[in-house]
């Protein structure tokens, strides 16, 4: 299950997945991993700024945060970011 929220310039996306879930075909099993516990992370995506072949310069790259949780028959994660550049496909 994946929700997404935009409130102004802030972008939430909210994940669900459980082991049992019926999905497509995947290179490999999330739930095949022994990972457990808390995890963050924070990349740099593209922003808003900057039009054209110069929104992919440095300069225009924000934030994102990813948080979530491992779990043996679930996981769960949520992302964060502020004024960032989506697509929907």
């Amino acid at each position: 299950m994946t929700k997404e929220f935009n409130i102004g310039k802030l972008n939430i996306i909210f994940v669900f997945k459980h082991k049992w879930e019926k999905e497509q075909q995947r290179i490999y099993s999330e739930f095949n991993t022994k990972q457990l516990g808390l995890f963050w992370r924070k990349d740099m995506v593209v922003g808003r700024r900057k039009k054209g072949k110069a929104m992919f310069d440095s300069d225009n790259l924000v934030p994102s945060y990813l948080f979530g949780i491992n779990l043996i028959v679930c996981k769960f994660w949520l992302n964060l970011d502020i004024n960032s550049l989506n697509i929907k496909i």
